[in-house]
């Protein structure tokens, strides 16, 4: 999660938060450009809409909120969604309806979630209305068989892995200032002495310090296949679950055929989403957000993805919840604390 630096989180006076609050709060739930008006009907905020019209333009200079036609008001932008999540946002408690429900749809399911990944995704696509993505273990552990390094040119290199299932990975590796084909080739020399008929589930954090201790070569480069390792690592021991994928329809945001196709492309591309569930995926008691261009995908940047990490029995899961960037953030992270509590109090 990028976090605003304390200038950027001291630039808004409570004026200011107050009034991005209360457009924030009005557009999720409408999907409509708020005006002055509407939040001195809606809101106490104790200010005329003169008053409130000069708070939103000096909003909009300062990059939180967007004005998408010039008759209209505004709407939040990236960065004001940023602020909000970061410096605004309250935690949410879930209603007493929303618990009975959530309770009532666990009891349908009859049996646990650590056996059900699938009935977990229908869970909470049902609760948040948004695309719900899990990745648990795979059975389908991979042993490195090779490993080459072909340089492409002074500061690049294709890195190829040979998996033991026959599955064949290419990946762009940049090569540090300096370091030559001649080391290269030492490299991959000692990489695949060190790294060949290994799990993939067995490279972590420990075998990267052996073999920077045992390698006498240009250290930058050994992070760089390291990296590339790692990822292959989850990709091949992870298996996507998803639910929900059509609840995004039913969002104002996603009435354009066009943009709607270009994100079910993206959906399609299981390892291309691990990779990004990876790279989101924190600490167990943690969880990240991601928001529009933050995410790095250009169909997804009118979306915005909660991901947390959490164990289900005897292993961890990596949660994904993937809406508008419009999403309903206190309560779909309200949603995710309850389940993470259920599960830690022996919910299963």
């Amino acid at each position: 999660m990028r976090v605003l630096t304390r200038k950027e989180g001291e630039s808004l006076d409570e004026r200011k938060r107050l009034i991005l609050n209360a457009i924030i709060q009005d557009y999720i739930c409408s999907a409509e450009p708020v005006g002055s008006r509407t939040l001195v009907k809606r809101h106490r905020i104790g200010l005329s809409p003169a008053t409130i019209r000069n708070e939103m333009a000096d909003l909009e200079d300062m990059g939180y909120l967007q004005q998408p036609h010039t008759s209209s008001g505004r709407i939040p932008s990236p960065r004001g969604y940023r602020f909000y999540v970061n410096s605004i946002m309250e935690d949410y408690i879930l209603t007493p309806a929303e618990l009975n429900r959530m309770e009532k749809l666990i009891a349908a399911v009859g049996i646990p979630f650590s056996h059900s990944p699938r009935q977990l995704a229908k869970l909470l696509a049902a609760v948040t209305s948004y695309i719900s993505l899990i990745a648990e273990p795979s059975d389908n552990i991979q042993e490195i068989r090779h490993i080459n390094l072909i340089p492409l040119s002074a500061s690049s290199a294709i890195c190829i892995v040979v998996l033991s299932d026959g599955n064949v990975k290419y990946h762009a590796v940049s090569i540090p200032e300096g370091v030559g084909p001649q080391e290269i080739d030492a490299l991959s020399t000692f990489i695949n002495r060190r790294l060949q008929g290994i799990l993939l589930s067995d490279v972590n954090s420990k075998l990267l310090q052996e073999l920077k201790a045992e390698f006498a070569g240009n250290l930058g480069l050994i992070d760089e296949i390291f990296l590339l390792v790692r990822h292959l690592l989850f990709a091949n021991t992870q298996e996507l679950v998803m639910d929900g994928a059509t609840n995004l329809l039913n969002e104002p945001e996603f009435k354009d055929v066009d943009k709607v196709r270009e994100l079910f492309k993206t959906l399609e591309q299981n390892e291309q989403i691990l990779k990004l569930m990876e790279a989101d995926s924190r600490r167990l008691d943690d969880l990240d957000i991601k928001i529009g261009p933050e995410i790095g995908l250009e169909s997804f940047t009118d979306c915005s993805l909660v991901v947390a990490t959490f164990t289900l029995t005897d292993h961890k899961v990596t949660l994904g919840i993937l809406g508008p960037s419009r999403m309903h953030y206190a309560k779909t992270i309200g949603f995710i604390r309850w389940l993470r509590e259920y599960f830690s109090s022996g919910g299963s």
